[in-house]
């Protein structure tokens, strides 16, 4: 016998309209179902519903959330995103040391984006000191408040910080870490290779230690041991962009620049509006004498965010050395202005635009414009290099005659790249 199992014969030989009614009270079962479940899951279903139309309900979240959203915004290289979320979750929960540590650190990293983010540093300081009040004997609290001097230039003072914090907790690398670069900031490399020896040899996959590591070979001219510490640093966190402007630096004290502009453009496919890559790259080139790349990066650099006095400080010095007076007072004009407006102090601000700006003038007979400028270069505790620069200037407006043909002067060459700046703002 052949059964068809195609058919239900829930209902065979029986009449038809007694079907009709049991499917009713089957819809009628699976209806009350729905609304039970939407009662249940009412909030569920109000964010969906509110997703719909646009009126996404706000999530409070906890401190402890808070914190592992900022953890996963630091690990694919978003600081700033870090930074929101570890705020959140302080004023949560102000008085937990591991947030308030990581808080701190997320600031750090981020003031060394460049001279506009230098605040940053100072609200880590605020960070570590709030620490350090809760809790003295806390080596995590301790060792944030070491790096936080430091950043803030105050190296003597980090490095009790960090002898403290290395007191407290013997086995805590970035205690050790910290503390080498602490050495560093204060010009003892013997004690920062030292520490940063220690602090590897403590947890060889703590990106501090690495990079305080590189930091005090690069300190004593080993330049090849460095990129090696920061190529092992980049494998533990590859989207840190700090480790591949730093390496870079040290790629051109090799006069490796092609490896440099590839340390950049890494930066750039992780962060293509990245400012501070392209106006690195504009300096590289700037190094190389490759003009017309140079311009083209800064002026890039200047299309994603016209407020970056580095940008164009860096664009000024090109168009300097091209004889492009004009140009070059321009950029370096902007560059001062920015300065001051976003109030970087004096000895921190970008010389170039104050004194190459004083000689583009010179150089163009406006001595009138040129002697102010070039005065306050000089307030504002140049190099020898640049005093001389300086004063090259300031003789050319006392000499100045009608005889003069300004083609036959020779321009002076600025510094490819800018004096040293603190530790983490290359």
């Amino acid at each position: 016998m052949y059964i068809r199992r195609d058919r239900s014969n829930l209902h065979f030989g029986r009449p038809a309209r007694r079907r009709g009614s049991r499917m009713l009270l089957a819809f009628w079962a699976i209806a009350m179902l729905l609304v039970i479940g939407v009662i249940w899951r009412f909030n569920t279903v109000q964010e969906w519903v509110l997703s719909g139309v646009g009126a996404q309900p706000t999530p409070t979240l906890d401190a402890i959330t808070q914190a592992q959203l900022g953890e996963r915004a630091y690990l694919v290289g978003d600081i700033e995103r870090a930074i929101v979320h570890y705020g959140e979750a302080v004023r949560l929960m102000p008085h937990d040391m591991d947030i308030l540590f990581e808080y701190g650190r997320m600031l750090i990293y981020r003031s060394y984006a460049g001279r506009s983010y230098r605040f940053r540093a100072e609200q880590a300081l605020g960070v570590a000191t709030r620490a350090i009040e809760i809790d003295p004997n806390n080596a995590r609290a301790q060792a944030l408040f070491c790096l936080a001097l430091l950043e803030n230039g105050r190296p003597e003072e980090a490095i009790a910080a960090g002898l403290r914090a290395e007191q407290l907790a013997p086995d805590y690398a970035e205690a050790r870490a910290y503390l080498s670069m602490a050495y560093r900031g204060a010009g003892r490399p013997n004690q920062a290779f030292q520490k940063a020896d220690e602090a590897v040899q403590l947890d060889g996959n703590s990106l501090d230690a690495r990079r305080a590591l590189a930091l005090g070979l690069a300190f004593v001219g080993q330049f090849d041991a460095a990129i090696q510490q920061y190529e092992r640093a980049i494998q533990i966190h590859p989207r840190f962009d700090a480790l591949y402007f730093e390496l870079a630096v040290y790629y051109k004290a090799q006069d490796n620049y092609e490896a440099a502009i590839a340390a950049y453009d890494q930066v750039l496919a992780m962060e293509p509006d990245n400012v501070k890559a392209y106006t690195r790259k504009c300096e590289t080139y700037f190094g190389m004498r490759e003009d017309a790349l140079a311009q083209e990066a800064c002026e890039q650099a200047i299309q994603l965010d016209p407020t970056y006095p580095e940008a164009h400080r860096q664009l000024g010095m090109v168009r300097y050395t091209s004889r492009n007076y004009e140009g070059s007072i321009e950029s370096f004009e902007t560059c001062a202005q920015l300065q001051e407006e976003q109030g970087i102090l004096l000895p921190e601000r970008e010389q170039a635009c104050y004194y190459l700006r004083g000689l583009a003038w010179a150089l163009l007979a406006r001595c009138d414009q040129a002697w102010p400028i070039l005065q306050d270069a000089l307030q504002m505790n140049p190099a020898d290099n640049i005093k001389g620069f300086i004063n090259e200037g300031l003789m050319l407006c006392v000499n100045y005659d009608d005889d003069y043909d300004i083609s036959e002067i020779p321009t002076p060459v600025p510094t490819a790249v800018p004096p040293p700046e603190p530790i983490g703002v290359f």
